[in-house]
């Protein structure tokens, strides 16, 4: 009889081509677990409060001499009045020039392609500025963006919501 060895697979786990940032999901889920740990410091904080606040204290008699003073108060300036922050004008239409906000996970690729190299994902809430479009391919409407650290790629509109510029 002969034996033969199987071969078990390999896990590898690494990030794909244009996945080094992460997605919604990922975020989801740390947001989560963030609010969970905020819960459970809270009401442990909480309880320990309580332990102590519930402890028997037995007050020390001091003797304490009482002084009267008369204090005037200092009457303090009247605030100024805020000037009012005018508000962006938040363009209606995705067009060259104006900025848009991706409103959920969208590759961000080389060309108007959903077959061409995806450069990264963006996360929903990233602003970015359109360069160039529109373009029609694979049944969607494309726009050239670039990002704040100026990597130009490619995105489908569905995906993108028009906003006003970054401050």
């Amino acid at each position: 009889m002969s034996e033969t060895k199987e071969s078990k697979p390999t896990v590898s786990i690494r990030p794909q081509p244009g996945q080094t940032e992460l997605n919604w999901r990922e975020w989801l889920m740390l947001l989560g677990i963030i609010v969970v740990a905020v819960v459970i410091c809270t009401y442990g904080g909480q309880a320990v409060v309580r332990s102590f606040a519930a402890a028997p204290t037995t007050p020390t008699p001091t003797a304490t001499r009482v002084r009267q003073s008369t204090v005037t108060p200092i009457p303090s300036p009247t605030p100024a009045q805020p000037t009012a922050t005018p508000t962006p004008n938040i363009p209606t239409a995705i067009e060259n020039g104006v900025y848009v906000t991706v409103i959920e996970g969208v590759n961000f690729r080389q060309e108007a392609s959903t077959s061409a190299q995806i450069i990264r994902t963006l996360g929903a809430g990233e602003v970015l500025q359109v360069i160039e479009g529109p373009v029609s391919a694979n049944d969607l409407t494309w726009w050239k963006l670039k990002d704040p650290n100026g990597v130009e790629g490619w995105a489908a509109q569905d995906f993108l919501q028009p906003t006003a510029p970054p401050q």
